[in-house]
């Protein structure tokens, strides 16, 4: 079998990396799987296992990977990523309630799940191009290694006649173009206008080509705007000084075209990923902040929040509420109408609470099982307790059928609520505590 194309034995490689992950510490749960909750999780891990070896056999199928809308060569992967999320929403919910030593194992599958779901959404949403194509493959000539008409390039040189002759060459190859012959004037440019990259000559009159570097790398990192130096100079010292002082790469004059043409595709090409690859981490931080069931914020996001908020009222001076909310009897709910119904009204319960909050700065969040709590910065304890009855009145209004609760015949929850102003000396747990002696009192 020939060789796989680095870009698609790249893609295959961080496909395959969360889903090694998921796999590896879902086999990890089977293994430690205790004997008095084993007929209950056994076959929930197994069919996530299953869903999950299916979805790599996809991955490794010899056929060529697209990086783009590969939806032609794989239609079913949206399809397997949903059965993989659905098991593992219905394994997490009944881990919370019969096996909770396992929840660190689980944050680190869901984190896993949600690294391949940005992955594959990522890949699937570029403009296609089948690396298997001879026609429209990706390039092995490292001079096509980028798409140069996406490519917006600066280049700055005190001749005329050197900036013309580039800026005809490099247009020819599709680049955007935009030339300066002093420091001075493409500072400004950079003020004004957005560049995938800069050719930049080192020895020029006035502000020198070091000089100019120095203000780019002031305001530029290297992965945001690559910076190409040109020079005469062949010594090594200049090179060194170039790459040194924070250049990307160097072109030495004159100019070998081939060359200079493929090293310019690299650079605007890795600051492409790379502007991907921040995109797709911050897609990923801000799934791994969000429960896999009901879609509000999780116990990681809450422990967070509430750090965050404390220490700000700790400066400010200002209250802190905190109401926790227990769905009653839930554990009989599970049992008389089984766990999807469960996960259901659960749901349901999440949107209720979420949706009683009016201020961008509150947060709603599942707390634990069939917990959730609220986070209420900068408020009194008689605004939270209009709050608290706004909450549970909203859940009251769902009507949602209980039919072995001892209080009424639907879901009802109860709330404990409870204000703090931190101080040096104490720590949200007080706050926690507080609120949990009120939920106690409550279901009393």
């Amino acid at each position: 079998m020939a060789d796989l194309h680095p870009c698609d034995a790249s893609i295959r490689h961080d496909l395959r990396t969360p889903l090694n992950h998921l796999i590896g510490y879902t086999e990890m749960l089977q293994e430690d799987l205790p004997t008095v909750c084993g007929k209950v999780l056994a076959t929930p891990l197994q069919t996530l296992l299953d869903d999950a070896h299916q979805m790599l056999t996809t991955i490794n199928r010899p056929t060529p990977l697209t990086v783009g809308r590969f939806d032609a060569l794989f239609p079913d992967w949206r399809g397997k990523m949903a059965l993989i999320e659905a098991d593992f929403n219905h394994l997490n919910a009944l881990i919370q309630d019969h096996w909770q030593s396992a929840c660190p194992d689980i944050e680190k599958i869901h984190t896993a799940i949600g690294h391949l779901r940005v992955l594959l959404e990522t890949l699937s949403a570029k403009p296609a191009i089948d690396l298997g194509d001879a026609a429209t493959a990706l390039p092995r000539d490292p001079t096509e290694a980028a798409t140069p008409a996406e490519g917006h390039l600066l280049v700055i040189d005190d001749r005329a006649e050197n900036l013309e002759l580039m800026q005809r060459r490099l247009m020819r190859e599709g680049y955007r173009i935009t030339t300066c012959n002093s420091g001075y004037e493409a500072l400004a440019r950079l003020e004004s206008d957005n560049f995938d990259g800069i050719l930049l000559d080192w020895l020029m009159p006035g502000m020198t080509g070091k000089e100019v570097l120095g203000k780019i790398r002031s305001k530029f990192s290297a992965h945001e705007l690559p910076v190409i130096v040109v020079t005469a100079r062949h010594g090594s010292d200049t090179i060194v000084e170039a790459l040194t002082c924070g250049a990307n790469d160097y072109l030495a004059k004159p100019l070998d075209f081939p060359v200079a043409l493929a090293r310019i595709a690299t650079q605007v090409y890795l600051r492409k990923v790379t502007q991907q690859l921040a995109e797709a981490n911050r897609q990923l931080k801000q799934f791994s902040y969000i429960d896999g069931l009901t879609a509000i914020a999780n116990r990681r996001k809450f422990d967070e929040y509430l750090m965050t908020t404390w220490r700000r009222s700790q400066q400010e001076g200002a209250p802190v509420s905190l109401i926790l909310i227990d769905v009653d009897y839930f554990k009989r709910y599970n049992d008389s109408l089984g766990h999807e119904a469960g996960d259901h009204a659960l749901m349901k319960v999440a949107k209720a609470v979420s949706a009683s909050l009016f201020r961008v700065k509150d947060l709603a969040a599942r707390y634990g099982g069939e917990e959730f709590a609220v986070i209420l910065p900068e408020t009194a304890l008689s605004d939270a307790l209009s709050v608290a009855e706004r909450v549970r009145a909203t859940v009251a209004a769902l009507e949602l059928p209980h039919p072995a609760s001892s209080v009424l015949p639907v879901v009802t929850i109860s709330l404990g609520v409870a204000e703090w102003r931190p101080t040096a000396f104490c720590e949200p747990s007080a706050l926690i505590n507080l609120a949990d002696k009120g939920l106690y009192q409550a279901k009393a």
